[in-house]
């Protein structure tokens, strides 16, 4: 049964106001399935209030041509092209016929795809291939006869925007009716049999994503989503490294790892957005990539005492991301220390090395990375070193004309390399004495030897030290004595002394017989003394010689007799 015109507009209007309408439809007769034309139903799709809540269903956004371009839902130019008939289907409000155009619109030729009726209950049927229950933007939104808000012969629209998979919004016109716009959801009871995919809008990538940054390992690289149209929901990366996708790198931005070195990157950035299809769009690739670059985050350092025999130590610094191995080099004053090994963290400062400053390079390495050399601060000149203990040198032998002193020099930490010996009398070099013996000579006699031991080794200061002093050197004496008597009790002695090298001896000797007694100094090393009231009898003639500067004290006793 058929509704008046003038009934069905008042429904619309009563809709559009905003007033309770429950879902109606009137449909327009059939018309001939083997003709040329094609038309739908008029769809009435109202909005459900229970309340003073308002239960989302499917209602009208817009009603008319100028009504809804007031409110920015367009027709695609229909208004002005309605007359015309597409992909034959009748001309003016009519369901197919404004599908049709915007197919045609959208780029196909208008021709209708399929051989036989046109009218809306057949799109879906007669197009099996490309239909299915998925609303995609673009898409031909379709319903089955006497299904949801379609009459006896179905109803067509053109999906303008999915919102999600239960809700789309749709333009359509309507045979008898009006243009419109109209939100429809799957709980209303109005969601459409099925959606034909004649030439769905797709995503557009207007502009490829773009690489930023530098593309060496460890260094961040950044990707643009490209530009799109529509604006997607969501964009999804997918690094590739030559042309092979890279496991887990699909965020915006991607350090090259060592295993890309060489390689050339892209970036596959998907756009996804509720109605449309998936698009992907590929960057340019960027050059191969580089090994990455070592920092170094603390110097490298050398401590230690730069003298000789001393160890330094080097400390090799600290560097991101760690290095697989680090080269050392010992440098003086800038140029390589040979014989040092390959890396090694110490080094025994040698006298080679006196007077020069030491610095080392350390070049850490790693696979995918530069090589990046770091220097430790010189230090100052290397200087040499000094005996850390040094015994005193002793001298032995006896301190007289003619006898052999010989030197012990002592001993030395570290010992020494050679030992100078230098013989002294009374502080003074003695000429080309230097040996580890000397034997005394008259230009000793009443003087006092020492040795001065210097102890030299490479890379260390001389040292000199010395011995204690001998006593003052003398000769020794001997001793001539004559005696004979004077008168009774008395007894004549002549005293003659003689020491080598120290004639003539000079001094007092002492003369002793018995209980007699007499002084008298040497004169040329001669002394002539008489004592006199001597006890007769045997008795011993007793002489001394008290000694000098250079001559050694004597005692001379000989059997008397005196009468």
């Amino acid at each position: 049964m058929l509704l008046p015109l003038t009934r069905l507009l008042r429904l619309l209007s009563v809709a559009l106001a905003g007033l309770v309408v429950v879902a109606l439809v009137t449909v327009a007769p059939d018309a001939a399935t083997a003709g040329t034309g094609g038309r739908g139903g008029t769809a009435v799709i109202g909005k459900r209030v229970q309340g003073s809540a308002v239960y989302r269903s499917s209602y009208y956004l817009c009603y008319g041509y100028a009504n809804c371009q007031s409110k920015g839902m367009g027709n695609a130019g229909y208004a002005q092209a309605n007359r015309t008939m597409y992909w034959m289907m009748y001309s003016g409000h009519n369901c197919t016929n404004y599908a049709a155009y915007r197919m045609v619109h959208s780029g196909l030729p208008n021709k209708r795809p399929w051989s036989g009726g046109g009218n809306a209950m057949y799109w879906g049927t007669s197009m099996p291939k490309i239909t299915d229950g998925t609303p995609r933007v673009g898409a031909v939104a379709w319903w089955k006869a006497h299904t949801g808000p379609a009459g006896s012969v179905g109803h067509v629209a053109y999906v303008e925007q999915v919102v999600s998979a239960d809700e789309i919004i749709v333009s359509q016109d309507s045979w008898g009716g009006d243009f419109s716009w109209a939100d429809i959801t799957r709980a209303s009871g109005n969601w459409p049999s099925g959606f034909i995919h004649f030439n769905d809008v797709g995503l557009t990538n207007t502009a490829a994503p773009q690489v930023s940054g530098v593309a060496r390992v460890g260094s961040r690289l950044t990707a643009t989503t490209g530009t799109w149209a529509p604006d997607p929901a969501t964009v999804a990366y997918q690094w590739y490294a030559g042309g092979q996708p890279l496991a887990g790198a699909t965020a915006a931005s991607y350090k090259p790892t060592r295993a890309v070195v060489g390689q050339p990157l892209t970036v596959t950035t998907t756009a996804s957005k509720p109605g449309y299809p998936a698009q992907t769009a590929t960057s340019a690739p960027t050059d191969p990539v580089l090994p990455g670059t070592l920092r170094n985050t603390a110097a490298p350092a050398i401590s230690g005492d730069p003298t000789v025999d001393q160890v330094l130590t080097l400390q090799t610094g600290t560097w991101t991301p760690t290095p697989d191995g680090l080269a050392v080099q010992w440098l003086a004053d800038g140029r390589p220390i040979q014989g040092v090994p390959v890396g090694a963290g110490e080094l025994t400062v040698t006298p080679d090395l006196v007077g020069e400053q030491i610095s080392a390079t350390v070049t850490a390495s790693r696979a995918g990375y530069a090589d990046v050399p770091a220097a430790a601060a010189a230090t100052a000149p290397v200087q040499k070193a000094t005996f850390g203990s040094v015994g005193l040198p002793s001298v032995h032998g006896t301190p007289r004309l003619g006898q052999v002193l010989t030197v012990d020099p002592g001993s030395s930490l570290p010992a020494a390399g050679s030992v100078t010996v230098q013989w002294l009398r009374d502080g003074q070099p003695v000429p080309s004495a230097d040996a580890t013996t000397y034997q005394l000579t008259a230009d000793d006699l009443g003087h006092h030897v020492a040795a001065a031991v210097t102890r030299e080794r490479d890379g260390y200061v001389a040292t000199a030290s010395r011995s204690w002093r001998t006593g003052a050197i003398k000769a020794t004496p001997t001793m001539q004595l004559g005696a004979r008597a004077s008168a009774q009790h008395s007894v004549r002695v002549s005293v003659r002394l003689s020491a080598p090298g120290a004639d003539p001896a000079s001094g007092p000797v002492t003369v002793r017989v018995g209980r007699g007694m007499v002084r008298a100094d040497l004169v040329d090393g001669r002394a002539v003394v008489t004592l006199s009231e001597l006890t007769p009898g045997a008795r011993s003639l007793r002489v001394r010689y008290a000694g000098s500067p250079t001559v050694t004290p004597l005692r001379v006793v000989q059997p008397l007799t005196v009468r």
